[in-house]
């Protein structure tokens, strides 16, 4: 393969894994699916777990949602832990083997866990070591995370190792945010970047030394730089805003997955009847904000023409008049001004044949008549047309303008109805379930913080386009008084030397992030309509505000009504997409890849998983729910590995394939 692939993984008393237990995952060009099977809580999750402590020491999929879960249990295997005493500790280890057509790298992280107490213990996760070989050698190399960075670097490790079931929450409220983050992470801009705040200090130095004497540039300078502080901290009120608005969010979609969860089947109607609504309001706005601009236009075009029609009325009527009386256009036949040229004779007997001036004058009375016989013919066209489309202009923007209102109707109206199901969840009282009154009261609070803060973050940002409009005249009247003197003419060449650098590489960024997100757009719609069981195609697009609109065959799917099943395949596609388009040829590992897709949907995309990223090594952790036996006949042929773990009494085995 040319990519780099996982060789084996050694796991040393890790978690549920006793002892020593080795996982083979080499894979070939013909063969390069691994799936590795096993039951909830045998630690098939743990092994992505593993990948990710040994890599970058973060346990990023550990369940601490319940007090006993993975997260309370100590990182040394808990049955080697009981058998010591309080004191004495447990070690182990993580050992992956990388390379590509043979065993390159060899990553290494140790661990120790002391037992404390009974049930309380300690743990001390070491520094990443790595091993290199060289020619027949294996050697120890310094600093490993720099050829980590190389291989799979911490800030896109997520889009080649992450867990399928978490891919369900992508896509909701505030996905944008994400995905923009994520074209960021892959388009390898961090030097760009780092070079612009380093040309943004360097001119900020030289403004200051250009300011570093007494009287008005000093004045001005400080001035300039006063407004620029308040600019920042403007713009990190914003981003705080931003911060806190995610949080909100994400509070509610949390009380709304309660509320779904509720025994009372009233209740999840409701939710999700609300889920539907809140949908289809996010869709109206949008419908209500794009009809409102074509009413703009149209009652641009239309308003002319209605306030100016009886100015135009009677200008067909004048034109009408003077061609009656002849006036207009001049009844003067072109021809007949021809044959006078031809013939060399005026109509006054006067020879124009040797007589260059006189003939020049009848050429030039030709062109001028024939100029105005072909404007007046062309005014009175415009004229009438104008009125003929006037009161078709006019009944498109009254057409707009009743759109508009019956949006606005539409969207009070949903907005009546979700008031309606709040206060009906509000006053529910239901034993032996959760409390959806006092949930309900929490959403309601949540959500009314939310409008507050997203009308306070709507006047914030108008605050900073002034204080940027401050900011940039304060500037000016500094550089127009330091260029008074002479002595400033270096510092002001250099200064402006570093704003041409700034806005140069501010536009190679900009072009950079179009192209990553263009080729993210494209990649993403690849993968989608590879894996999704439908049989038409998709069109998906990556707006500019990193938006994904979805078309099917009728139409446009809102990411919310599209099923789990579906927006998981389109997640999963994402991170695909990802992947590929990052540069790195790194390994991809998916933890429950299929876990919300139904039966028949899973069928259909395991028959198109085979052709999946051919070119890379890719591992399944696969419940037995995911790899049933239609599964596992679609996958043969291009499985390398299969493994099948073995969980008993608290502890994971893994047999030979």
């Amino acid at each position: 393969m040319n990519n780099i692939q996982i060789f084996k993984i050694e796991l040393n008393n890790y978690r549920q894994f006793q002892g020593v237990e080795e996982i083979s995952l080499e894979t070939s060009p013909d063969k390069h699916i691994n799936v590795i099977e096993g039951q909830n809580g045998s630690g098939k999750s743990n092994i992505l777990n593993a990948i990710t402590l040994c890599f970058y020491n973060e346990e990023p999929h550990i369940d601490d949602s319940n007090d006993r879960g993975l997260g309370a249990d100590p990182v040394a295997n808990l049955k080697e832990l009981e058998a010591i005493d309080v004191g004495e500790s447990v070690r182990g280890h993580i050992e992956i083997t990388l390379g590509k057509d043979e065993p390159q790298y060899i990553f290494t992280r140790k661990f120790r866990t002391a037992k404390v107490d009974n049930d309380e213990y300690n743990s001390v996760i070491e520094d990443l070591q790595l091993r290199q070989k060289f020619g027949a050698d294996w050697q120890n190399v310094e600093n490993p995370n720099t050829r980590l960075r190389e291989i799979l670097p911490t800030r896109v490790h997520q889009y080649f190792l992450f867990d399928g079931e978490q891919l369900d929450k992508f896509f909701e409220e505030g996905y944008t945010q994400r995905v923009k983050d994520a074209v960021l992470d892959v388009s390898h801009i961090q030097l760009l970047e780092r070079g612009i705040d380093h040309l943004e200090t360097m001119q900020k130095d030289l403004e200051r030394e250009a300011s570093d004497v007494e009287g008005k540039p000093q004045e001005l300078h400080e001035e300039y730089e006063d407004a620029q502080d308040e600019l920042d901290e403007l713009n990190e009120k914003e981003e705080d805003l931003e911060e806190n608005i995610e949080e909100a969010n994400e509070s509610i979609d949390g009380i709304d997955e309660e509320l779904a969860d509720s025994t009372d089947p009233d209740v999840r109607e409701k939710q999700q009847r609300r889920r539907y609504l809140n949908e289809r309001l996010d869709d109206r706005k949008e419908e209500l904000q794009n009809t409102r601009e074509d009413a703009a236009i149209s009652l641009s075009r239309a308003g002319p023409v209605a306030y100016g029609q009886d100015a135009l009325q009677y200008t067909v009527e004048l034109f009408r008049e003077r061609e009656e009386s002849g006036e207009e256009p001049p009844d003067i036949p072109e021809w007949w001004l021809d044959q006078l040229l031809d013939e060399g004779e005026c109509i006054c007997g006067t020879n124009i044949e040797n007589e260059e001036e006189k003939r020049e004058h009848i050429e030039h009375f030709k062109k001028k008549i024939t100029e105005a016989a072909s404007k007046s013919v062309n005014g009175r066209r415009k004229v009438q047309r104008a009125l003929d489309r006037g009161d078709d202009l006019v009944d498109q923007a009254k057409e707009r303008k009743r759109r508009v209102e019956d949006i606005k109707d539409d969207i009070d109206d949903i907005n009546d109805e979700l008031l309606e199901i709040s206060a009906e969840l509000e006053s529910k009282t239901i034993p032996d379930d959760v409390d959806v009154a006092e949930l309900e009261k929490q959403r309601k609070r949540i959500d009314g913080r939310i409008k507050d803060m997203r009308e306070d973050l709507g006047q914030l940002r108008g605050k900073i386009e002034q204080k940027k409009e401050e900011v940039e005249e304060r500037k000016k009247a500094w550089q127009r008084e330091v260029e008074r003197e002479k002595k400033h003419e270096t510092i002001l060449r250099k200064i402006s030397f570093v704003e041409n650098a700034s806005e140069k590489i501010e536009g190679i960024e900009k072009e950079i992030l179009e192209q990553v997100r263009t080729e993210t757009e494209d990649s993403l719609e690849q993968f989608f309509n590879d894996l999704i069981w439908k049989d038409e195609p998709y069109d998906i697009e990556l707006t500019d505000e990193y938006e994904v609109h979805v078309y099917g065959p009728s139409g446009e799917k809102n990411l919310g009504s599209l099923s789990a099943g579906e927006r998981q395949v389109l997640a999963l596609s994402f991170m695909s997409a990802l992947a590929q388009i990052s540069g790195f040829s790194a390994p991809i590992l998916i933890d429950t890849p299929l876990g919300r897709i139904s039966s028949k949907p899973k069928k259909r995309i395991a028959q198109n998983v085979p052709n999946y990223l051919e070119d890379t090594q890719v591992t399944f952790l696969m419940t037995d729910e995911e790899y049933t036996d239609e599964v596992r006949v679609f996958l043969k042929d291009k499985v390398a590995n299969e493994y099948h773990l073995d969980y008993s009494d608290e502890v994971t085995e893994v047999p030979s394939p």
